[in-house]
């Protein structure tokens, strides 16, 4: 015992604390091992002691203690040596360590990757393991960092496919205050996979901090190898975002469920294509004087002339652009736009979606929307089509409210935080203009998405948030449909004597991902998932939230049915919700690998009603598309219109539905975004030319076509 005391050299109390703390890691996570029997037992129902697991993580804790405890006495020309062979080694240690954690996941065989795509893997490790290393000077700190990174990022990507059934990308670090803010709503469970990435991780950490390197290189040189890294680093981002290299070599990393193409390119390098795609590059023909030729059929000579504005009416003293009609919808005038006024209420219902009406359709007990089914009088419903799937709802609000399609926009971007650039014309200005007064509600984070910026940006006079409702009654953890529904009716009431008609936009909270069992507070379990196929717990406490839903449409429909003003109310999902991969498997008939793009459209359709408290012709619209919404609803019930908007109808006639999928036209075929074989291409190059000129052209921007009058927001 002398002998190995001797040997540890274990020193004063500073350095036993600086060993015994990894010490006291290695051992949590042993114990948090042993204590999660379903990391040994979940598959092979082996024991503890049965499972060659126990044995494997067992050995690398032995590993990693032994390191820590052991002092390293090698002399400082060796140190020197091994450092710079470790420089060599480390960036192979974090990527078998990434691709330990998802190969089994995602199916990845290291051996089948894109050949192309690895190379492209380690130059990116390199070259993020040279910089770091010029910053720090510190071969040791270098890999520590960066392989920290990557391992946060490895586990934080399975959580967050787990949660909304897409994968983390370059887009996603625009909404990281919002995914911070959200985290505490779900549970996290580590796997051994999981657990492995920390531990091998933590190995690679210990390797490096066990160095000693001193100054690797003197300062001047240092300098020097950083800027040679930096332009190796730009000439990197310059063949992979700036060029044609990756799709000349078959590499893509397009669509929102990145994580299918792992089983190609693996995690890291599909995750770092995410980044080549968020700049979004000029339509072909794209020009302003493409822009006013596309737009002329939709602006009258008056409004290009003198941007003649529309009064609060919605009647204009220019000619063929904005009739009359009556509150029943009708006109009698001979323009394009219609002119009712009625108030105006927008209910965009969180994760809300008929699974009745999805692929083979889930099995329940009962009618979990009987109301809303039964609605028929003064009633437009139908089926739409969202561009995302169980997460970045504030797209949907996108599309809604401008009519731009996120199909042309970057991969998983997220609309309000990257393309809202100043005053951008929406649906609520274009009312403001015509003398409504514009609020907007969400029970929620007032700051999630930027809302609290973007909001003011595009036309909204107020905006309330959950920090505005004093003692609501909530559903699980969050505000119920049922409280957002009375404080409309509240702000209704309290807008009657002001002389404005109301535009009341709303995004409710209740139906939010983070179905487990354990949050079920002031939630019916009425209704039941007769379902076998697939594990029903997430789905039962989903479906009674929609019934929760329902109820509360319910009562909102029967206050405003004994109202004499005139209102119309809209509600509709903006995505599926995630219930897991097994549900969504049975739905669609097979996995995401298996299903073509046009059968992959089931995950994003979405439910929505309209309705009226006066005569409005009822219609069930088979397939329509949240960008068009507006321009439907406009049209059926004689809304003003701008020229963008009866484009956009018009165009709904020959591709009925588009988002960032695909789109089908008017000849029942489906289309990718891209394919120039298309009959349709033209047209959808003219609806991106006029897109581009709405975000990006700045005072350029044709406000005679975006807006009623004419003008800068």
């Amino acid at each position: 015992m002398s002998v190995l005391v001797e040997k540890l050299h274990l020193p004063l109390a500073g350095n036993i604390i600086r060993r015994a703390v990894p010490v006291l890691i290695t051992a949590g996570l042993l114990i948090y091992y042993c204590a999660h029997p379903a990391m040994y037992s979940a598959e092979s129902r082996e024991s503890l002691l049965g499972s060659t697991r126990t044995y494997e993580i067992a050995l690398l804790s032995a590993a990693l203690i032994f390191m820590w405890l052991v002092p390293n006495e090698f002399s400082d020309r060796t140190n020197r040596i091994l450092s710079w062979v470790w420089f060599a080694v480390a960036p192979f240690a974090v990527y078998f360590s990434l691709l330990y954690l998802n190969a089994d996941k995602f199916n990845i065989d290291f051996f089948e990757l894109d050949k192309t795509a690895l190379i492209l893997t380690f130059v990116f490790l390199y070259l993020v393991q040279g910089l770091l290393f010029g910053l720090t000077g510190s071969i040791r700190f270098s890999v520590v960092i960066y392989a920290v990174a990557i391992a946060i990022l490895g586990i934080a990507n399975c959580f967050v496919i787990s949660f909304r059934g897409m994968a983390l990308s370059a887009a996603d670090l625009f909404s990281i205050t919002t995914a911070a803010a959200v985290a505490s709503e779900y549970t996290y469970t580590l796997d051994w996979y999981m657990l492995m990435e920390i531990l091998f991780t933590f190995l690679i950490c210990t390797i490096s901090l066990k160095l000693r390197t001193g100054r690797m290189m003197p300062l001047a040189a240092r300098g020097v190898f950083l800027a040679l890294c930096a332009a190796l680093a730009g000439g990197y981002y310059y063949l992979c975002g700036k060029t044609t290299f990756l799709e000349d070599h078959d590499i893509r990393s397009e669509g929102f469920t990145h994580q299918l193409r792992y089983k190609k390119y693996d995690m890291l390098f599909t995750t770092l294509t995410t980044c080549f795609y968020l700049v979004v590059d000029k339509p072909d023909g794209y020009s302003l004087e493409a822009v006013e030729e596309i737009a002329a059929d939709y602006v009258s000579s008056e409004e290009a002339d003198a941007s003649g504005s529309a009064d609060a009416s919605g009647t204009s003293d220019g000619t063929g652009t904005s009739g009359s009609a009556d509150a029943s919808g009708t006109s009698d005038g001979a323009g394009t736009s219609g002119s009712s006024t009625p108030n105006i209420i927008v209910i965009m219902n969180e994760s809300w979606a008929d699974f009745s009406d999805i692929g083979e359709g889930m099995d329940l007990s009962e009618d979990y929307m009987p109301f809303i089914h039964s609605l028929t009088e003064n009633t437009i419903k139908g089926t739409a089509y969202s561009s995302v799937f169980g997460g970045n709802t504030p797209n949907s609000e996108y599309e809604f409210l401008t009519g731009n399609t996120m199909a042309f926009l970057p991969t998983s971007s997220v609309g309000f935080n990257l393309f809202v650039r100043g005053n951008l014309p929406s649906l609520a200005s274009q009312l403001g203009s015509l003398g409504y007064y514009t609020l907007a509600m969400h029970p929620y984070r007032g700051t999630n998405y930027r809302r609290n910026i973007v909001y003011p940006q595009i036309g909204f006079d107020t905006y309330y948030t959950r920090d505005d409702f004093t003692y609501p009654y909530k559903i699980r953890n969050y505000i119920s449909d049922e409280t957002l529904f009375n404080r409309i009716i509240l702000e209704y009431e309290e807008n009657l004597d002001s002389g404005q008609t109301l535009f009341s936009y709303n995004v409710t909270i209740q139906n939010h991902g983070g179905y487990y069992s354990s949050n079920q507070t002031n939630l019916s379990n009425s209704i039941k998932v007769l379902n076998t196929e697939f594990s029903t717990t997430k789905a039962q406490i989903y479906a009674n939230l929609v019934k929760a839903t329902d109820d509360a449409f319910q009562n909102l429909v029967e206050y405003f049915e004994e109202c004499e003003e005139p209102v119309v109310i809209v509600m509709f999902g903006d995505h599926q919700p995630n219930l897991g991969d097994d549900v969504l498997e049975y739905l669609l008939g097979g996995t995401e690998e298996e299903l073509t793009d046009e059968e992959l459209m089931e995950k994003y359709k979405v439910p929505f009603i309209v309705w009226a408290n006066y005569d409005i012709e009822e219609e069930t619209i088979e397939a329509t598309s949240l960008n068009y919404l507006y321009s439907i609803i406009a049209d059926r019930l004689g809304l003003s219109m701008t020229g963008y908007q009866e484009y956009l109808l018009d165009l709904s006639e020959q591709i009925p539905v588009i988002n960032s999928v695909g789109y089908w036209g008017a000849d029942g075929e489906f289309y990718s975004i891209d394919d120039e074989e298309s009959p349709y291409y033209e047209l959808i190059n003219e609806y991106n030319i006029l897109e581009y000129n709405d975000i990006f052209a700045g005072d350029n921007r044709d406000y005679d076509f975006f807006t009623l009058d004419g003008e800068a927001g």
